[in-house]
C-alpha cells in the first residue's frame, strides 16, 4: 500500500456541514452553548451526545423514533464525485478510510455506499426503537488525532504517510499530526492545512504527487 487517506464525512463527503445540526434544525433545538462547554473540557462528549439527544426530545415534545431519524438523515446528499474519488485512490493502492463525529446510521451508510475501507463513527441509542439519551462515543471530536494516529499505528503506516480531509476548525488539530492535511476552502478557521480545495476531485491529485515523493 502507498498510504493512509482519511477522510472526514460531514461537509467533506455530504452537502450538509453536520449530521447532528441536521437533527437540531428538524426538532427545533440547538446546543450552542453546549459545544463550547465540551471545547473547555468541562464535560465528555458523551455527556455532549446526551445533552444534544435531550434538547431535541425536549423541543420536540414527544417521542422521537428510530424511523423518523432515518429518515432525516436519509435526506443528506453525498457529493456524487466522492463514489469515484475512494474507487480511485483504492485503485492507486491506497486504504481509504471515514473517520467522523458524526452519527451512525448516516455514516454506515456512506461508508458502505462509497466503499471505505475504514468506518468510525458515532452511536445514537435507541431503547425499543425510541431515541434515549446515551450512545457510544467511539470519536469524540477533541480524540481524533489519536484515532487516526492509532489507525495509522495498526497499519504499519508512518504519519508522514497519512492524508486527512476535513472542513472545520474541530479538525486543525488532526492537521497538525497528519503528513498531508488538506481542508475544503469552505473551512474558514483552517489554518493547519497544507492545502485546500474546492471539490473532492482535487484531492486525487493532491495524494498521488505528496505521495510520489516516497
Amino acid at each position: 500500500m502507498k498510504g493512509l487517506v482519511i477522510f472526514d464525512c460531514d461537509g467533506v463527503l455530504t452537502e450538509d456541514d453536520s449530521s447532528w445540526q441536521l437533527l437540531h434544525k428538524y426538532f427545533g433545538s440547538s446546543d450552542s452553548h453546549v459545544a463550547e462547554l465540551y471545547k473547555k473540557n468541562i464535560i465528555s462528549y458523551l455527556d455532549w451526545m446526551k445533552i444534544d439527544i435531550i434538547l431535541m426530545i425536549k423541543s420536540w415534545g414527544r417521542p422521537i423514533a428510530r424511523r423518523l431519524v432515518e429518515e432525516i438523515l436519509s435526506k443528506t446528499k453525498v457529493r456524487p464525485e466522492s463514489y469515484a474519488v475512494f474507487k480511485m485512490l483504492k485503485q492507486y493502492d491506497f486504504i481509504v478510510g471515514i473517520i467522523s463525529s458524526g452519527i451512525d446510521i448516516l455514516v454506515k451508510r456512506i461508508c458502505r455506499d462509497v466503499g471505505a475501507d475504514i468506518c468510525l463513527y458515532n452511536e445514537l441509542l435507541f431503547i425499543n426503537d425510541e431515541l434515549v439519551p446515551g450512545g457510544k462515543s467511539w470519536v469524540p471530536l477533541l480524540e481524533k488525532p489519536y484515532i487516526v494516529n492509532s489507525i495509522a499505528r495498526s497499519l504499519g503506516i508512518g504519519m508522514e504517510r497519512v492524508a486527512y480531509v476535513g472542513d472545520s476548525e474541530w479538525d486543525e488539530e488532526v492537521f497538525k499530526v497528519v503528513g498531508l492535511p488538506i481542508a475544503m476552502n469552505t473551512c474558514s478557521n483552517c489554518f493547519n492545512a497544507r492545502s485546500y480545495v474546492n471539490n473532492l476531485w482535487e484531492v486525487v491529485d493532491i495524494v498521488k504527487e505528496h505521495f510520489s515523493k516516497f
